[in-house]
């Protein structure tokens, strides 16, 4: 019995190597990239910590992290003449790969450690560059040699202009995305019980300290205050200056 689950991954996989084989590669990159960045994402949402150290090393820890969780049987990793070879062993989705080697440049558009990858060299101002690949289909293995390389400058008079119009838009909806993110970061909520003196009015904080409740939500959320007196204390107010007067 043929299993669905593996059948639909490579399904994704063919379709998707497909569609973003028609595309020129700065579409393509603009593409990698935000895809990249959202599969990583998902990764972190759901168990699979991808910590980011900031560096170009984590191009090594992210593909640890898919080979330890089962993306290959094992990956070794071989100096070539220009960069380096990489040899799957038992790759998931390797007859998705094998599939889109006859009608692609790069059979590996379409994987997600690819994506990752890309996405993370371009931080960088980088990029993979393929320069080989092989299958063995008896063996069940891949072999890639790649090199990382510096990310090159595209001219606009490569291209015409829907292309780059298209990859512009891909850069704006990213930017609003990355400024919303950091203006919810900022946001700061009161959430939790709050210990309140029944007496003054007085919150008690984490640290066992008792704050004037204007201080503590000044302190912890990005309110302020501005005082006046509401009509009922207004009230006892002006009767407590009319009983001094008489």
């Amino acid at each position: 019995m043929k299993d669905f689950e593996k059948t639909l991954y490579e399904a994704l996989l063919v379709s998707f190597g497909k569609i973003l084989s028609k595309y020129n590669t700065f579409a393509q990159g603009s593409i990698l990239k935000d895809v990249g960045k959202e599969i990583i994402n998902y990764l972190n949402e759901h168990g699979f910590d991808f910590d980011e150290h900031g560096n170009i090393d984590d191009l090594a820890r992210l593909t640890e992290l898919f080979v330890t969780n089962g993306f290959a049987e094992k990956l070794e990793i071989e100096p070539a003449e220009i960069g380096q070879n990489y040899i799957w062993h038992n790759l998931y989705g390797i007859d998705a790969y094998r599939e889109l080697h006859e009608i692609s440049d790069n059979p590996f558009l379409a994987c997600p450690l690819n994506l990752c990858l890309y996405y993370i060299a371009d931080k960088h101002n980088k990029s993979l560059k393929l320069h080989s690949k092989t299958f063995a289909p008896n063996s069940k293995t891949a072999e890639s040699q790649y090199e990382l390389v510096d990310k090159e400058t595209i001219s606009g008079e490569q291209f015409d202009a829907l292309v780059i119009e298209n990859a512009r838009l891909y850069e704006l909806a990213e930017e609003r995305a990355e400024r919303l993110e950091r203006a919810n970061k900022e946001i700061k909520t009161l959430k939790g019980i709050l210990p309140i003196c029944a007496s003054c009015k007085k919150i008690r904080d984490d640290k066992g300290y008792w704050q004037q409740v204007e201080v503590y939500v000044r302190d912890h959320s990005d309110a302020s205050f501005t005082h006046g007196m509401c009509p009922e204390c207004y009230e006892k107010a002006i009767s407590a200056i009319d009983e001094l007067k008489e």
